[in-house]
């Protein structure tokens, strides 16, 4: 059997990793190539190195099409030189999804692992996925639902955060400093909309409770872009977050992935998320669910307060946050939840999901 595995982004790269390495474990003759990153070249036989393609925003996507073309065009040549018997696409979307419309031929079979967020938005790239992917390994305990709703096999396979991080952390004495800790986000963008509001949230709670104030900062970025924590007092660190939620009250956090991670630290938090206006009524005409973070989809109520937009505001953040830490009965609930929402969610199972991989060719 032979196998081809595309992954886009470091995350993936090391998912699609720990993939390999059971499907070696369940057929060690089976041989596995691979178009991905540092991880992946190390178990695989790689014809093409995705890393140098990890770039973000509009403009550098833009400046850099020529070879993320280039590198498209490799990718399907060598694959038909392959002629693998199943193709496992990881994440990074707008790429594999017109990848998978290339590859797709009758006797090869396509599977789709770590879904993007069709049932939040953009279903109309459920088409393309009822017609080219013959499974999806899902992530979260809801998406295996949503797609066979619509059709589309799939399998629950657990997710690969909760492999990594902690259990919950332990509740703090009542007369320590409350520790909060800010999350602005992983890009300069992001940092530039958020922290300086994020800032004078805590200018704002000063004299309202006694905490201590922390911002993570991602080693890529600007120092300069953290000015306005050093002059609100607040401490800038880099580091592993996941040891910081350990010994954190309150995150205050820009929505992606890491209020999954807050959430599996049983960290209360509340969620913000900041757009342009254009881009804000656009997607609130495409976006259909009815909360933005995934613990509260998973908990389908909203354990962690969103506040979206110009509800984003300082006033909105600190009286929020000071509703939380100065509420004993309001905090107690939401570890509870929080409690549940770690029996919800499951550890990435590789064994089972190099089973369902496996079932694809066995049948």
């Amino acid at each position: 059997m032979k196998l081809f595995i595309v992954a886009g982004e470091p995350s993936g790269d090391m998912h699609a990793t720990e993939l390999v390495h059971a499907l070696k474990a369940k057929s060690p003759d089976i041989d596995v190539y691979s178009a991905g990153g540092p991880e992946l070249a190390a178990c695989s036989t790689q014809v093409a190195d995705l890393a140098s393609l990890a770039v973000t925003g509009f403009l550098e996507v833009i400046s850099y099409l020529p070879t993320i073309i280039r590198m498209f065009n490799h990718i399907v040549a060598e694959v038909e030189k392959i002629d693998p018997d199943v193709v496992v696409f990881t994440d990074y979307p707008d790429f594999n999804f017109r990848l998978a419309k290339r590859l797709a031929k009758p006797g090869r079979k396509l599977v789709y692992f770590i879904s993007p967020q069709l049932w939040a938005w953009r279903k109309g790239r459920l088409k393309l996925v009822k017609k080219f992917i013959d499974k999806m390994l899902v992530i979260f305990p809801f998406e295996e639902a949503f797609y066979r709703e619509n059709g589309v096999e799939a399998a629950f396979v657990g997710n690969p955060l909760v492999n990594t991080i902690p259990a919950m952390k332990e509740i703090s004495a009542g007369d320590a400093p409350r520790r909060i800790l800010l999350l602005p986000g992983s890009r300069t963008k992001e940092v530039k909309s958020n922290l300086p509001t994020m800032c004078d949230a805590k200018l704002r709670m000063e004299g309202r409770i006694d905490a201590e104030f922390s911002v993570l900062k991602h080693p890529s970025l600007d120092p300069a872009l953290f000015e306005c924590a050093h002059e609100a007092g607040i401490r800038v660190f880099e580091g592993n977050p996941h040891q910081e939620f350990q010994s954190t009250d309150l995150a205050i956090a820009c929505s992606g992935t890491v209020t999954f991670e807050l959430a599996l630290s049983g960290v209360p938090t509340v969620v913000l998320y900041r757009m342009s206006p254009v881009t804000y009524h656009i997607a609130k005409t495409l976006v259909r669910v009815d909360a933005i973070s995934i613990p509260n989809l998973i908990l389908k109520h909203h354990v962690f307060p969103e506040l979206i937009q110009d509800a984003a505001s300082p006033e909105g953040i600190a009286e929020e946050a000071l509703s939380i830490l100065n509420n004993p009965e309001r905090l107690a609930e939401i570890r509870q939840e929080l409690a549940r929402f770690r029996t919800l969610v499951k550890a990435f199972d590789a064994d089972y999901a190099a089973r369902e991989v496996f079932s694809l060719v066995e049948t």
